[in-house]
């Protein structure tokens, strides 16, 4: 099967080749070559990571091919980096689209609240050099806030003033938030502009999903870095 990917350098340095496909699978790389050399091999392991959380999932048995449908870089306004609005994030989302969204989100928390298991209060607080948030609490913190601000892009804010303070009970709020808005973006497809930017229900999601997987990424990282075993 061929497989479509969707190029956009997020950052500098960091490119992101998405699966237009397959919700919540991308490659990265330092260059757009690297992201687009890797998608073979993730696409692979999202089959294999689907697999592990759902276990009713068939793997797709055809070769993997991979075509380039869409690159577009990003580009900075003052202190922001504006990232891409594919032409595949204009369509609309489907019932059959948010139910597996729904169910890999579900995934996706597992696995954060995996990767935070057995870290101590002192650990998840310690500053980390380097590290734009300061430690691992900031990382979860940002996770949670940014799903708020990702919806908070198209029109959905939830209001600063009730977010609580504990770090746990911010990130359950916000996925919950996310649950309780997903139905209203079935079949949705205006377009939104904040900050020069523009934005879609799909790509809010795509960009939700994506934020998730990369930032447990991370805190596995710093896991390993600490010599806490998973």
């Amino acid at each position: 099967m061929t497989y479509h990917l969707a190029i956009n350098d997020i950052e500098p340095n960091h490119w992101v080749a998405w699966v237009l496909e397959l919700h919540g699978c991308f490659a990265k790389g330092r260059t757009k070559e690297e992201a687009i050399a890797l998608a073979p091999n993730i696409i692979r392991n999202y089959f294999n990571w689907r697999k592990k959380h759902g276990t009713s999932f068939v793997i797709p048995k055809e070769p993997i091919e991979i075509e380039i449908a869409e690159d577009i870089r990003s580009f900075a306004v003052e202190d922001y980096f504006v990232n891409a609005l594919f032409e595949h994030d204009k369509k609309p989302l489907t019932a059959e689209d948010l139910r597996e969204i729904s169910e890999i989100l579900s995934y996706t928390r597992k696995d954060l609240l995996e990767v935070m298991a057995g870290i101590s209060t002192e650990q998840i607080n310690r500053p980390i050099e380097g590290e734009v948030t300061g430690s691992i609490a900031g990382v979860i913190k940002h996770i949670a806030t940014a799903e708020m601000w990702y919806f908070d892009r198209i029109g959905l804010t939830f209001p600063r003033e009730k977010r609580p303070d504990d770090l746990m009970e911010l990130l359950a709020l916000s996925r919950r938030y996310t649950l309780e808005n997903l139905p209203r973006l079935l079949g949705d497809i205006s377009i939104h502009e904040k900050r020069n930017e523009l934005w879609t229900a799909r790509k809010v999601l795509r960009r939700t999903l994506w934020h998730e997987i990369a930032h447990t990424r991370q805190i596995e990282r710093y896991r390993n870095n600490i010599g806490i075993g998973l």
